[in-house]
């Protein structure tokens, strides 16, 4: 098919073509989007050398940190081991204290008995149960004994004494007693002789 165009243009006249507009200002506006354009650029440049400078200082930071944690943890596990340490001291001061005092009874005791003790006797034996203080010797006579006897009765260190068993031996006699041992509550202060 063919076409025929009845509409004579005219020589010179520009046609208009649509959806281009034409202004005056053209060149005005291509800059302005060319500096918008730019400082966008720009400005996006300096926010990622900031981030990236923030970055940097984070992550020193976090270095700086993570070599302080690791160093709170040499300290923490010192601490923990002079805390142990310091558990099986006390324990073992306490074990100490507990042996001292244990100790102080059978000291008094025997402390006592050999202020009581007469000339001519010896002891063999002593043995405790419970409260109750067994006594074994020997002597040469029976006054010795009986002496031995009223020490201790009279001694505030002891309570109910009571002679047991004497029988001769070779060279003098054998004995037995028991008593109670008194621990005093105010001891006084001994005097050095």
């Amino acid at each position: 098919m063919i076409r025929i165009n009845l509409l004579a243009e005219k020589k010179g006249q520009r046609v208009k073509r649509p959806g281009v507009p034409i202004s005056i200002g053209g060149g005005m506006q291509n800059a302005l989007l060319a500096a918008i354009i730019l400082l966008s650029i720009a400005f996006i440049g300096w926010q990622w050398i900031s981030l990236g400078r923030e970055t940097s200082l984070w992550e020193g930071e976090n270095r700086k940190a993570d070599a302080e944690l690791k160093r709170l943890e040499d300290v923490r596990r010192k601490g923990d081991e002079y805390k142990r340490q310091k558990e099986l001291l006390e324990r073992k001061v306490n074990l100490i204290t507990d042996l001292k005092r244990k100790q102080a009874v059978p000291v008094h005791i025997l402390d006592q008995i050999s202020r009581n003790l007469p000339d001519f006797l010896w002891l063999d034996s002593m043995s405790e149960s419970g409260d109750t203080l067994t006594i074994r010797g020997k002597a040469t006579n029976y006054n010795a004994v009986a002496n031995f006897y009223n020490n201790l009765t009279a001694s505030p260190w002891f309570r109910n004494v009571t002679q047991g068993s004497i029988s001769e031996a070779g060279e003098g006699v054998t004995f037995s007693m028991t008593c109670t041992f008194v621990p005093q509550k105010d001891e006084p202060p001994e005097t050095q002789g």
